[in-house]
């Protein structure tokens, strides 16, 4: 009895250590990943002389939404910088919008149809295939750039948001493809069987059958495609020239001049960018985990 009651007490200190230092490493992380956003958050409610003191100031002594307004309603000393805020800022964002949507939208379209399509038929060149789209993902954008700039201004796309929508296809198509592949893979057979046994046709079939059980793989696969468009920058500003086309992240970086940076502006600029991925981060919170952990875990 004596032994079992020290084995007993020397698994629950054990347990006890391992526990305080996951809940040491899981605060250290969300440290790291929120310290940035926390303090980008803090800036955009700064007056500028206090977001340029020295030693820095954590936290704004006189808190300001003149920041966020001048996106909207620019006037007093910040009217020159303000009026191009609120001029190309909301442009900017529709056009982010616009590329990010379409992306995912074709994603989901493309991505569909080929991973069903590899997960379920056998062809030849199939693993090669796939590898092909793994492959694709392995070359960096920037080694990238001049080709696709060359070949976008010969078919006169330049300074197109049609453009962009094309280029981040290229970038996120092989990581659906790939996703729903196994997604597809993880959904029994049967039940396509069952519903083309019921008298539905193939397109049927996947609308009303497949697409439902597999919604937490589509919803993962469409918001990596969002935020990956949404976020870019390196094409952005290489594809675009006016507000025709420049997106989010291009005219919040514009706020830096030789003439003057405005780091409580583009800290706004910033945060305002950041929000609609955060709020259909919450609201698809849950479809977005099943989905990239789908297949983990084989039962």
């Amino acid at each position: 009895m004596i032994g079992r009651s020290t084995t007993s007490r020397g698994w629950a200190n054990r347990e006890r250590r391992r526990k305080i230092l996951l809940t040491l490493a899981g605060g250290l992380v969300a440290l790291y990943v929120l310290a940035p956003f926390s303090w980008l958050l803090l800036t955009s409610f700064m007056h500028e002389r206090d977001a340029l003191s020295v030693p820095p100031q954590w936290i704004p002594r006189d808190l300001t939404i003149e920041n966020y307004a001048a996106f909207f309603a620019p006037s007093g000393t910040r009217a020159i910088v303000g009026s191009r805020a609120a001029e190309e800022t909301l442009p900017g964002m529709a056009n982010s919008l616009i590329a990010a949507t379409a992306t995912a939208v074709l994603n989901l379209i493309l991505g569909t149809l080929a991973g069903y399509s590899l997960a379920r038929l056998r062809f030849r060149g199939r693993v090669g295939l796939l590898f092909l789209y793994l492959g694709s993902r392995m070359v960096p954008g920037i080694a990238l750039i001049v080709p696709l700039y060359l070949t976008i201004k010969t078919y006169g796309l330049l300074d197109h948001v049609s453009a962009l929508i094309i280029t981040y296809l290229t970038f996120t198509l092989p990581f659906t493809i790939w996703l729903l592949k196994s997604y597809f893979q993880g959904i029994p057979p049967s039940l396509e069987e069952a519903a083309l046994i019921d008298g539905c046709t193939w397109l049927q079939m996947l609308h009303k059958v497949l697409l439902p059980v597999a919604m937490p793989g589509l919803v993962a696969a469409a918001m990596f495609a969002f935020m990956t468009a949404w976020s870019d920058y390196l094409f952005a500003v290489i594809l675009t020239s006016t507000m025709a086309a420049k997106t989010l992240p291009v005219v919040v970086a514009g706020f830096a001049t030789d003439v003057t940076t405005e780091r409580t502006l583009m800290a706004a600029g910033g945060v305002l960018a950041a929000v609609p991925p955060l709020v259909l981060a919450f609201i698809l919170q849950s479809l977005i985990v099943q989905g990239l952990t789908a297949g983990s875990v084989k039962e």
